[in-house]
């Protein structure tokens, strides 16, 4: 293992962080709360995530579909994300689940496993491909895609392969924005949701002047139509209030990648 400054390097290649590594590492050094915090990495992929938190202070539990992936010198626990996890209930501060749920067809169910192995005050934290970014949306309006520059996922890419127990990888077949997320949240039982400003997408930033008047507007529109007809109904109204907050604001519309926090 390389001898590295491991916020900006990675330990197993010595190559610096770049992308959603670089802006996870970035978002993790600013928190104060690590030491002693119990951390579970779902879907820990090569390590480098355990291996960051860790060196913040953190006691981290790497669990992985396929444990040979991962490159620490302690070999992950085995989990498949999409059925129970062997974790006990309320046992954890906090869960990281890294460019993970876009893969999962049944993300609801995910979402409710982590909720019920967090303790109470417990944080999910997600990231995954933006889909509620300026450039995100413009991309869909072209041609429903994750990126300007590539076809839609399809049935032929989107399977990436399977192990040796028939358990198939998926690529983006699922993406998700802010407001389905959040959505998922509540559902599960979360009573909070967070959107972390990340880098700047350009293409978002080169956008925002043209359509973020139209955005704020019709989004106001919309919030008005649907608090009048259940104006009495406090949660509806929260919800109705969140769901606006988070449409409009810059952390989603602006952000080149989706990182976002739920709390129990």
């Amino acid at each position: 293992m390389f001898m590295t400054d491991y916020l900006s390097v990675d330990p197993f290649t010595g190559q610096k962080y770049s992308g959603v590594r670089k802006n996870a590492a970035k978002i993790f050094s600013q928190r104060t709360d690590w030491n002693g915090k119990k951390v579970v990495d779902l879907s820990c992929g090569d390590g480098v995530t355990t291996y960051i938190l860790r060196k913040l202070g953190a006691t981290v539990t790497p669990y992985e579909l396929n444990t040979a992936y991962c490159k620490l010198d302690d070999a992950p626990l085995f989990a498949n994300v999409q059925k129970e996890l062997p974790i006990a209930s309320e046992s954890v501060d906090l869960v990281v689940l890294q460019e993970v749920i876009e893969h999962l067809p049944n993300q609801l169910f995910t979402i409710q496993e982590i909720y019920r192995i967090l303790k109470p005050g417990g944080e999910l934290f997600i990231t995954t491909p933006s889909k509620s970014s300026l450039q995100a949306r413009l991309s869909f309006l072209v041609f429903e895609s994750e990126h300007l520059r590539s076809t839609p996922w399809g049935a032929l890419d989107g399977v990436w392969g399977e192990n040796e127990n028939g358990e198939k990888y998926f690529g983006h077949l699922w993406l998700i924005g802010i407001q389905q997320l959040s959505a998922f949240g509540k559902i599960a039982g979360f009573k909070k949701t967070e959107v972390h400003m990340t880098e700047f997408s350009k293409t978002s930033l080169w956008l925002m002047p043209f359509f973020y008047p139209f955005i704020y507007l019709l989004s106001r529109r919309a919030l008005y139509r649907d608090l009048r007809r259940r104006k009495n109904d406090f949660n509806y109204v929260s919800e109705k209030n969140e769901q606006f907050r988070l449409n409009v604001s810059p952390k989603t519309l602006l952000s080149k990648y989706s990182f976002t926090s739920l709390y129990k």
